[in-house]
C-alpha cells in the first residue's frame, strides 16, 4: 500500500511534531505502507523521508522544478518524480496513493487534504482520508468541519468518514478496515 503523506516543510513550534513524524514512519514501515510525499528535504517532510528511509521503506516524492530548489529536493529517497505545476503535483500524489494521511502543515497541505477528501465525497475514489492530530493540532478544524455538517453545507458521513486521531495504530488499524460512504451523488 501507498500511503501519501501531506506535511509541512516547516517545523513547528512543539518537538511532538518531529518525534510523531519519526513514529509515524517507524509504524509505516513496519506495517509495509510505502510513502509518497512531496520530494522535499525540509522540515515534516525531511523527516517523514529521512526516517522512513532508515527503516529501508520505499519513498516517493513528487516536486515541480521549482521548488527543487526552494523546498530543497531530497535526492535520497526511492523515486522522484517532477513536474511543472502544484497541481499537477497533487494529481500525481492523488494517482500513486491508495491512502492519505495529513499530519500538521499549513496552507498547502490543507489544500492537498481537503482536494483529495472533496473528490471522495464526489465518488472519483474511494481511499481513507486521515488526520494525525499530533498536539491537538486539528481540533479547531474538525469542529469546524461539523460545524459545517450542522449548517447543511457537509453531509455528516462526510466528516464521519475522516479518520481523526493522534494515535497511529488507530489510524492504520481505520486504513486497513475503511469502508467508502456513498458519494454526494448516490442514493
Amino acid at each position: 500500500m501507498n500511503v501519501a503523506i501531506y506535511c509541512g516543510s516547516s517545523f513547528g513550534n512543539s518537538d511532538e511534531y518531529e518525534e510523531k513524524t519519526r513514529i509515524l514512519a517507524q509504524k509505516l514501515a513496519l506495517k509495509n505502507f510505502n510513502i509518497v510525499y512531496g520530494g522535499s528535504l525540509q522540515g515534516l517532510m525531511g523527516i517523514i523521508s529521512n526516517e522512513s528511509l532508515k527503516y529501508n521503506n520505499i519513498v516517493t516524492g513528487v516536486i515541480t522544478y521549482d521548488l527543487v530548489s526552494k523546498e530543497i529536493e531530497n535526492k535520497n529517497i526511492t523515486k522522484i518524480y517532477k513536474v511543472e505545476t502544484m497541481n499537477q503535483r497533487k494529481e500525481k500524489m492523488e494517482e500513486l496513493a491508495d491512502a492519505f494521511i495529513t499530519i500538521p502543515g499549513g496552507y498547502g497541505t490543507f489544500e492537498e487534504i481537503f482536494s483529495v477528501i472533496s473528490a471522495a465525497q464526489l465518488g472519483y475514489h474511494q481511499k481513507p482520508c486521515a488526520f494525525y492530530n499530533i498536539n491537538g493540532y486539528y481540533d479547531k478544524l474538525i469542529d469546524f468541519l461539523k460545524n459545517c455538517a450542522k449548517e447543511g453545507f457537509i453531509r455528516e458521513d462526510f466528516v464521519d468518514m475522516l479518520i481523526v486521531s493522534d494515535d497511529i495504530d488507530k489510524i492504520i488499524n481505520k486504513i486497513e478496515t475503511y469502508k467508502a460512504p456513498k458519494n454526494k451523488w448516490e442514493k
